[in-house]
Protein backbone atom coordinates (compact mmCIF):
# COMPACT_ATOMS: atom_id res chain seq x y z
CA UNK A 1 0.00 0.00 0.00
CA UNK A 2 1.41 3.76 -1.13
CA UNK A 3 1.39 5.84 2.14
CA UNK A 4 1.76 10.01 2.06
CA UNK A 5 3.93 11.46 4.41
CA UNK A 6 2.76 14.85 5.92
CA UNK A 7 3.93 17.14 3.02
CA UNK A 8 2.37 14.83 0.47
CA UNK A 9 -1.36 16.22 0.99
CA UNK A 10 -3.36 19.18 2.48
CA UNK A 11 -6.45 18.20 2.37
CA UNK A 12 -5.85 13.98 2.80
CA UNK A 13 -3.96 14.91 5.99
CA UNK A 14 -4.38 11.42 7.24
CA UNK A 15 -3.50 8.02 7.59
CA UNK A 16 -7.02 7.21 7.78
CA UNK A 17 -8.20 9.78 5.28
CA UNK A 18 -5.78 8.69 2.11
CA UNK A 19 -6.62 4.72 3.00
CA UNK A 20 -10.28 5.60 2.26
CA UNK A 21 -9.43 7.36 -0.73
CA UNK A 22 -7.23 4.52 -1.87
CA UNK A 23 -10.11 2.57 -1.34
CA UNK A 24 -12.34 4.28 -3.32
CA UNK A 25 -10.20 4.89 -6.12
CA UNK A 26 -9.80 0.88 -6.16
CA UNK A 27 -13.23 0.51 -6.10
CA UNK A 28 -14.09 2.97 -8.44
CA UNK A 29 -16.29 1.40 -11.83
CA UNK A 30 -14.96 4.09 -13.94
CA UNK A 31 -13.19 7.06 -15.20
CA UNK A 32 -15.94 9.13 -14.07
CA UNK A 33 -15.89 8.03 -10.56
CA UNK A 34 -12.16 8.64 -10.57
CA UNK A 35 -12.83 12.60 -11.47
CA UNK A 36 -15.62 12.62 -9.09
CA UNK A 37 -12.97 11.34 -5.94
CA UNK A 38 -10.31 13.13 -7.26
CA UNK A 39 -12.65 16.67 -7.39
CA UNK A 40 -14.23 15.63 -3.55
CA UNK A 41 -10.21 15.64 -2.43
CA UNK A 42 -9.33 18.91 -4.09
CA UNK A 43 -7.08 16.95 -6.97
CA UNK A 44 -6.29 17.31 -9.76
CA UNK A 45 -5.44 14.66 -12.78
CA UNK A 46 -1.75 15.54 -13.15
CA UNK A 47 -1.30 15.96 -9.74
CA UNK A 48 -2.89 12.57 -8.80
CA UNK A 49 -0.75 10.58 -11.68
CA UNK A 50 2.65 12.31 -9.85
CA UNK A 51 1.78 11.75 -6.10
CA UNK A 52 -0.13 8.33 -6.94
CA UNK A 53 1.18 6.20 -9.92
CA UNK A 54 -0.19 3.02 -9.30
CA UNK A 55 -3.68 4.09 -8.39
CA UNK A 56 -3.43 6.51 -11.29
CA UNK A 57 -2.59 3.81 -13.48
CA UNK A 58 -5.44 1.62 -11.61
CA UNK A 59 -7.94 4.44 -12.55
CA UNK A 60 -6.72 4.24 -16.30
CA UNK A 61 -7.07 0.49 -16.88
CA UNK A 62 -11.10 1.87 -16.14
CA UNK A 63 -13.84 1.70 -18.66
CA UNK A 64 -14.85 5.22 -18.98
CA UNK A 65 -18.52 4.48 -18.01
CA UNK A 66 -19.31 1.12 -15.85
CA UNK A 67 -20.86 -1.44 -17.33
CA UNK A 68 -24.87 -1.05 -17.19
CA UNK A 69 -25.27 -4.76 -18.25
CA UNK A 70 -22.95 -6.21 -15.51
CA UNK A 71 -25.18 -7.79 -12.32
CA UNK A 72 -25.18 -5.55 -9.24
CA UNK A 73 -23.40 -7.13 -6.27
Amino acid sequence: MDQMNEQDSESLDSFRESSAFEMAIKTARSKGAVLWILHENGLSEVTFAYRFPVLAKVAQDLPDAPDETAPSV
